[in-house]
């Protein structure tokens, strides 16, 4: 369950930013659109996929992982074989309407649908389904397995691009998104098929395989479980605010300043190529961290882990505003390091930890609209903040100035069923 889990974490890369962005160029072209239209477009259509996930997590309560994940891949799929042809639609359709085969409207109402799917599919419902699943089949031992996988997810991520953009230039974008379309249906939809099982009591199983918590746990009220949570009981406590703010202001950040690393470069004032460099030690980092969260989760208190993923993001946004020459890609590296490796195993463990597992689709599906969300507005954020001021420098002060704020806020974020454990 925890292996593929984590494959159905990787098979949703088409659908995330990483995998979305490397072929904007060549939509741009077919498209006949702007950088700045085809922009638009990701936000609307992402920001509608982000408000219609709570609906997607009520369907997993009801529908489990297994019928879950299968629709999904299959839409996330047929998403990616319209997408290669989306210009061919759009004319299309124009024809058909009278409109001509260039409208300007019906090319942006093609290509928003294209990004919602995409995105609603990929982003939200593959990935949720499959950590869900996952958050499911481990309790005392949740946070370590969320770690492992975090790794292989966020080195999948990491060569997304390249590996992406070297399809594009070996068979055409078209071709590329057509090839990770078959590999989708029928592949990771016959694996998961035949692996993915929503809970251990359907299959006569027992949670963490039947190993007991760790000794600490034992004692420790932090583990002790009481009540299921409602999704309107869980948005109405200060942890899942708490949590859920850091972890969408991280996307945010993150994702813009992935989508608009070359311009932050030259606005700060270093190379395109140092700076697509740090990547390379902040995945590192990255997997280290990921390794020593997931290790803490099982044993410390979540919100001591929320304070110092906030920090690291406090670190990255406030070095990228006020550092310059080796102190800024030091603080790059390890901001986006820690934020990024405890991304994976504190998103995994709260919600279950804190609100149970029988409405855990509902609430991770809203948990999860902020994130998409977040990473919606924030390359749009950059680029009204750029174009007002000729500078990112007050949109990074603003994230540091919120992640501090967020990190304050975090000592504050206990776990609610401490306080019904009496």
């Amino acid at each position: 369950m925890a292996a593929v889990g984590t494959l159905g974490m990787v098979a949703s890369v088409p659908g995330q930013t990483v995998g979305v962005n490397v072929f904007s160029e060549k939509l741009i072209e077919a498209l006949g659109l702007t950088r700045t239209n085809v922009s638009a477009a990701y936000f609307v259509g992402t920001a509608v996929s982000g408000l219609a996930l709570p609906f997607a997590g009520s369907l997993f309560d009801r529908f489990g992982a297994r019928r879950m994940i299968v629709w999904a891949s299959f839409a996330l799929a047929a998403a990616l074989g319209y997408m290669s042809v989306v210009d061919r639609v759009a004319d299309g359709v124009g024809g058909v309407l009278g409109f001509g085969e260039s409208n300007f409207w019906i090319r942006m109402v093609s290509l928003i649908l294209g990004f919602f799917l995409m995105r609603f599919f990929g982003q939200g419902v593959v990935m949720m389904t499959s950590r869900n699943m996952i958050g499911k089949w481990w309790v005392s031992h949740r946070g370590k397995v969320f770690s492992i996988g975090g790794i292989a997810v966020a080195v999948c991520f990491s060569l997304a691009p390249k590996v992406f953009d070297g399809m594009i230039e070996s068979m055409g974008w078209r071709e590329a998104w057509r090839l990770m379309a078959i590999c989708l249906v029928p592949g990771f939809v016959f694996v998961a098929w035949l692996l993915y099982r929503d809970n251990p009591d359907e299959c006569g199983l027992e949670v963490d395989v039947g190993k007991l918590p760790d000794a600490k746990q034992a004692d420790d009220p932090e583990f002790r479980f009481v009540k299921e949570f409602s999704r309107s009981e869980a948005l109405g406590t200060f942890a899942f605010w708490a949590f859920s703010l850091v972890f969408a202001l991280q996307a945010l950040y993150f994702t813009a300043y992935a989508f608009h690393v070359v311009d932050v470069a030259a606005d700060a004032g270093v190379s395109k190529g140092a700076m697509l460099n740090l990547f390379v030690p902040a995945a590192l980092l990255n997997a280290g961290v990921s390794l020593f969260v997931g290790w803490a989760c099982d044993r410390w208190r979540l919100k001591y882990l929320l304070a110092f993923m906030a920090g690291g993001n406090a670190v990255a946004a406030l070095g990228l505003a006020a550092l310059d020459g080796w102190w800024l890609s030091a603080a790059v590296v390890v901001g986006f390091g820690i934020g990024g490796g405890c991304f994976g195993a504190l998103s995994g463990v709260f919600m279950p930890r804190f609100f149970g597992l029988k409405h855990l689709g509902a609430i991770s599906g809203f948990f999860a609209s902020l994130i998409v969300i977040g990473s919606a507005v924030g390359p749009l954020l950059f680029s009204v903040t750029r174009g007002a001021t000729g500078s990112y420098e007050l949109v990074h002060w603003g994230a540091g100035v919120a992640s501090l704020v967020l990190l304050a806020s975090a000592f504050w974020a206990d776990n609610p069923q401490r306080r019904l454990a009496g």
